[in-house]
């Protein structure tokens, strides 16, 4: 609706509110899952409460003081960082998309560390679905770039107001044991500062590569590549879910004495089993996706997005299982070497692929994927110096063979004639249709594993329900192989 240019602008402006907000909590967001899961786990709910309770204070107030900072300081950090100073309203206007970021990050983990994944979710889901109706309905009445802010920031504000009351009277309404503020906090920042230094130096280099990315495209390519990046979502956001399932589960699985080495190879096999195929789908799709979602004056990403998607393939080979695996077994420290590793290969190789060696936007994507793989690289060793953890190569190798058949067949497919729209659900059909078929039978699951997948996935409705049939066909695959 906005178009290249315009679209740009918009993403543009989040870049300056979206790097203050990797201040928020200073890592205590991260602790109180570690702390309310391990609580709960050892028989000790009052506790878990008193934690969730100082955690949510504290992301408050530093959510009251980043929102003031971005608003006083909007103009030398739209100049010095985005280069545009016409942009400095709609930064100052964006900056009170912060006190909901806080709030929302309230709901999201401490509903996480509670075990309550649909609460987490739900208001998540909320804040997208009030988005995607203000948005759109504010830029059609003619308000442009400053509706579609609007939009992004009442999303914000209301569902973590909503959900903030929700997790208070579900879970934290009775008070917590007694105990002192600061000691909580000081102990949730001694655990979560080195990984939210790790988190920190990652999301950094982002920031920064996007920075550089602004230096050097116009506003219609940082619109471009801004929908290619949204195009890879998939990905980031069953990577993230993913994560935030495998934390607390880590956590509890130590406060029992867990097998750790069991933990991680099931937990490894398992996210690449889910993350590849998404990853490998999105090459030969790209075209479709961008014309169905985007329209044709996108179509110069199509490239990017192939890339991109190819850059993104260590996520899901144990990235994504490395911060969770670390974290919930108390090894944060384990956790910052690997974001600060990917963070300074993703420093040095965006202004050096894209300025120096003139690859321009498609510079910034291989710097993504060297930096993906470093993270990948240092992580799968500390896991096993330290921790004695190692993958399962020979059901990986098993699911690449299988996604690279799946990408194979989808690549030679015909294209419907005049409906990109049918094009697009014969791909989805053939590629996975394909994978879940030969997966098992190539051993890339086995019998345990599916009972481990099963029993993630018994507590939810309509997704379980999805699993169950999921499971059922891929016990039948393995049926015929036996």
């Amino acid at each position: 609706m906005l178009g290249p240019d315009l679209y740009g602008t918009y993403a543009l402006v989040l870049v300056v509110p979206g790097l203050l907000q990797l201040f928020l909590g200073f890592g205590v967001n991260n602790a109180v899952i570690r702390y309310s899961a391990y609580s709960i786990s050892t028989g000790k709910p009052e506790e878990a409460r008193r934690y969730s309770l100082h955690a949510t204070y504290f992301l408050c107030i530093t959510g009251a003081a980043i929102t003031l900072f971005n608003f006083a300081f909007a103009e030398p950090l739209t100049v010095a960082l985005l280069h545009r100073p016409e942009l400095t309203f709609y930064v100052q206007l964006v900056s009170l998309s912060t006190v909901g970021a806080a709030l929302l990050q309230i709901v999201t983990f401490t509903a996480i560390g509670w075990n309550r994944m649909a609460l987490s979710s739900s208001f998540q889901v909320a804040q997208g679905a009030i988005k995607l109706v203000l948005s759109p309905l504010l830029v059609l009445v003619g308000l442009g770039v400053v509706g579609a802010l609007w939009g992004h920031i009442v999303s914000l504000v209301a569902a973590g107001v909503l959900g903030s009351v929700a997790i208070y009277f579900s879970r934290l309404s009775r008070g917590g044991a007694p105990g002192s503020f600061s000691r909580d906090i000081k102990e949730m920042l001694r655990f979560g500062i080195p990984l939210y230094l790790g988190t920190l130096v990652w999301n950094l280099a982002g920031s920064f590569s996007m920075i550089v990315l602004a230096g050097i495209a116009t506003n219609g390519q940082f619109g471009v590549y801004s929908i290619v990046s949204n195009l890879i979502l998939p990905v980031t956001l069953v990577s993230a879910s993913l994560v935030n399932g495998l934390f607390p589960a880590f956590s509890s699985f130590d406060g029992v004495g867990g097998d750790v080495k069991v933990a991680f190879r099931l937990a490894y096999k398992f996210v690449a089993f889910v993350l590849l195929p998404i990853v490998v789908f999105l090459i030969p799709a790209a075209s479709l996706l961008i014309r169905v979602f985007y329209g044709a004056a996108y179509e110069s990403g199509v490239t990017y997005l192939q890339f991109l998607a190819l850059a993104y393939v260590p996520i899901a080979f144990g990235y994504t299982v490395h911060p969770a695996y670390f974290n919930g077994f108390g090894r944060p420290r384990l956790t910052f070497l690997v974001y600060a590793s990917g963070a300074l290969a993703l420093v040095v190789g965006a202004p050096l692929f894209s300025i120096y060696l003139g690859f321009g936007i498609y510079g910034i994507i291989y710097a993504t994927f060297a930096s993906l793989f470093t993270a990948w690289a240092v992580g799968t060793f500390l896991a096993d110096r330290y921790m004695g953890a190692r993958l399962d190569v020979r059901a990986n190798v098993a699911i690449i063979a299988v996604s690279a058949l799946s990408y194979l067949a989808t690549a030679f497919l015909p294209t419907v004639a005049h409906s990109s729209v049918a094009s697009l659900l014969l791909d989805l059909v053939v590629f996975f249709g394909i994978y879940l078929t030969l997966a098992p039978v190539a051993g890339a699951v086995n019998s345990r594993d599916l009972d481990v997948m099963e029993h993630a996935f018994k507590d939810l409705r309509v997704v379980g329900r999805f699993f169950r049939a999921l499971v059922r066909y891929e016990r039948l695959m393995l049926s015929i192989r036996g």
